[in-house]
């Protein structure tokens, strides 16, 4: 399955953001590794065009990113994706109205309530999932996370939508295996403050690269993912990682990979990602 959580973050002083730090291993039936650097933390793109002078919706008049990300089933997870985004990113206006987070999460939940009906008589167990939506919205001007996911209602699965809005300080969820378990530490995390190289604002990446380096879990595992969510979108990051450990010469890694010039060399551009140690 995985591990995914994601909490809001307060150190830059004017600018709070939602940070989600997630593991990057899928596993098959019976625990079985599949892929040790998939993608679970995705950049949803919202675009919004309006008439232009020739009368067409060729006007771009709003551009945002915010997160998707998904613990459960791979394939309702990234399909649904990849169905997603050719909708959001032609959305139409006449208005120039401003969809707000609540708007695109209720799309989504109406998309996956129909997605999971078709897959469910299927996938069966194996069609279970929790997708959350997450980041800055520009109508309420908050930080705002929206989680679906399938419940068991009178021993039938119905899909549901829970709202997490004005989030405070350390307000975290959690999504993915060993949830009480991992629930639990993020909170202890956070009750015990800062110590060196571990800032109390990341309190939940620590907890989860350390679950992904010990193995405790052995459905959570592969590299550790982050992303930045605020008022100017959602922001993937690198790390940063010693070459040896305790020497200076480091490189820096995306998905368990060295960002080698041949990965990231597109044409006469260069593909470039924040990085953090």
């Amino acid at each position: 399955m995985t591990a995914i959580a994601i909490w809001r973050n307060d150190e830059v002083e004017g600018n709070p953001s939602l940070w989600a730090a997630a593991d990057s291993r899928v596993s098959g039936v019976n625990g079985h590794l599949l892929i040790e650097d998939a993608v679970k933390i995705f950049s949803l793109p919202v675009i919004c065009r309006r008439p232009g002078p020739n009368g067409f919706f060729s006007e771009t008049y709003f551009v945002h990113t915010l997160g998707y990300c998904f613990a459960g089933s791979t394939l309702m997870g990234q399909n649904t994706y990849l169905g997603l985004v050719p909708l959001l990113s032609n959305l139409l206006s006449a208005t120039s109205y401003i969809p707000s987070i609540e708007d695109i999460a209720g799309q989504i939940f109406a998309y996956l309530k129909v997605t999971f009906g078709d897959y469910r008589p299927i996938g069966a167990q194996q069609s279970l999932f929790e997708v959350a939506i997450f980041g800055y919205c520009h109508r309420t001007h908050q930080l705002e996370i929206y989680q679906i996911r399938p419940e068991l209602v009178e021993d039938v699965y119905e899909v549901t939508l829970k709202a997490h809005q004005n989030l405070q300080p350390h307000h975290f969820l959690y999504l993915g295996d060993d949830g009480a378990t991992l629930r639990n530490e993020i909170s202890n995390a956070f009750n015990c403050g800062s110590r060196p190289g571990h800032p109390i604002s990341r309190a939940p990446r620590f907890v989860i690269q350390d679950r992904i380096a010990n193995d405790e879990s052995p459905t959570i595992g592969g590299d550790l993912q982050l992303s930045i969510a605020d008022r100017f979108g959602l922001r993937p990051l690198a790390m940063v990682k010693p070459r040896v450990p305790g020497q200076p010469a480091a490189y820096v890694s995306y998905l368990g990979r060295e960002l080698a010039e041949d990965l990231t060399t597109v044409g006469e551009a260069r593909a470039s990602l924040d990085a953090i140690v």
